[in-house]
């Protein structure tokens, strides 16, 4: 009789684990690391077109929400039991705590962006079927490589998918967020 062979499982984690995991010190963070579906995946660093991208982003979106939303950048967003992201920048529903005492989840986000210079595969085929599963209502991919932003909207759970997307690459695009147009031109956010 010939032995089966054993493949081991995958040992997942979960988001209370991934705390816990920060609170020992066993994760800092500046260790850029997000749980997927419980498995820690490091992030890559974070380079100057990235950096001055999402900050053209937070300015645009801070400034022009003022008091009607919160805005954030590089938080982190729990998605599931197992999945906590740190997209590069949310809009989220006003709360009266701030966000203190509790990471928000999708059902707090009006708009959730990911700056992408070297990801963009990764934002496409991992990240937008947990963000469209969840709900995210509104998701964008702003493409460095492309200087193009890839717009997501009205979201399928249970297909996993966006029911309508459309890609910008000149002009601006605009989105309606707490009742407010918000405009990001392309040259807002590509310089070079």
């Amino acid at each position: 009789m010939k032995a089966q062979e054993i493949h081991p499982q995958l040992h997942r984690i979960n988001v209370a684990q991934f705390h816990l995991m920060l609170a020992a010190g066993v994760l800092t963070e500046n260790d850029r690391v997000e749980l997927i579906d419980g498995e820690m995946r490091d992030m890559p660093p974070i380079g100057p077109t990235h950096n001055g991208c999402t900050g053209a982003l937070l300015m645009r979106f801070a400034s022009t929400l003022a008091d009607r939303a919160f805005v954030t950048s590089q938080g982190p967003l729990a998605l599931d039991r197992r999945s906590e992201l740190y997209p590069d920048l949310l809009v989220l529903k006003p709360r009266d705590d701030l966000y203190q005492t509790g990471h928000p989840s999708a059902d707090d986000v009006l708009l959730l962006i990911e700056v992408s210079d070297s990801t963009l595969n990764y934002d496409r085929k991992t990240k937008l079927p947990k963000y469209a599963r969840a709900g995210v209502p509104l998701y964008w991919i702003v493409d460095v490589q492309h200087k193009s932003i890839h717009e997501y909207q009205d979201p399928d759970r249970f297909a996993r998918r966006y029911r309508q997307s459309r890609s910008i690459a000149e002009g601006a695009i605009t989105a309606t967020l707490a009742g407010v147009e918000v405009r990001v031109t392309m040259t807002d956010l590509f310089r070079f």
